[in-house]
């Protein structure tokens, strides 16, 4: 892959990150009741998966993450993408407590390899569902499990690893699992406490 689209796959990758980061940021301080998580199962392999999810009212939260998997080669192949999801979800029993359904979109960047022939780089857009649990521990630990599937549209351009040559525009779809995981999240402000605190 020529290092000018290199360059252009990682800066697309990090002004997402930056994003996320900076609403974030802004949606802990509007909503004390968020959390911020780590994806525990990427992270062991070495792809990052942060994550904010923030309350709308007593049973619907919106979650947003990134994915970023910087791995140029893997077994001789190429694994570089970025993805960056919005999610909105139905708790069953209350947020943060027990199952939940969701349903996201999102964007990605990447340069796989999309066969045992083919380097591929381009964009895609990804429309899904996702089902998980939640667990709170104590007031400011939550751990969570989750499984997503969803559809997948991709444009891209490619390389013949063989004979290294170029391989036309092209775009294909597909359903596939795109999410799974368990997650870390810490909530930063404890209202409750600053309550009592305050109450004082």
């Amino acid at each position: 892959m020529p290092r000018k689209e290199n360059n252009c796959l990682q800066g697309f990758i990090m002004k997402k990150i930056i994003l996320l980061l900076l609403i974030s940021a802004a949606a802990i301080s509007a909503h004390a009741q968020s959390y911020v998580k780590l994806n525990g199962v990427y992270a062991l392999v070495g792809v990052i998966n942060p994550s904010i999810e923030m309350p709308l009212s007593d049973r619907f939260t919106f979650n947003m993450e990134g994915v970023y998997s910087p791995w140029k080669s893997v077994n001789n192949k190429p694994m570089h993408l970025g993805i960056f999801l919005n999610e909105a979800r139905f708790h069953f029993k209350e947020n943060y407590k027990g199952w939940y359904v969701g349903a996201s979109a999102g964007m990605q960047g990447f340069y796989m390899s999309k066969d045992e022939t083919k380097n591929c780089k381009g964009w895609g857009i990804l429309l899904g569902g996702t089902t998980g649990y939640q667990w709170r521990i104590g007031r400011r630990m939550l751990i969570e499990a989750f499984v997503g599937y969803g559809w997948q549209h991709s444009w891209y351009v490619g390389t013949n690893r063989i004979t290294g040559e170029d391989i036309p525009y092209n775009m294909s779809s597909e359903w596939l699992p795109y999410k799974l995981g368990v997650n870390i999240g810490y909530k930063f402000f404890d209202p409750e406490k600053k309550r009592r605190r305050d109450n004082k």
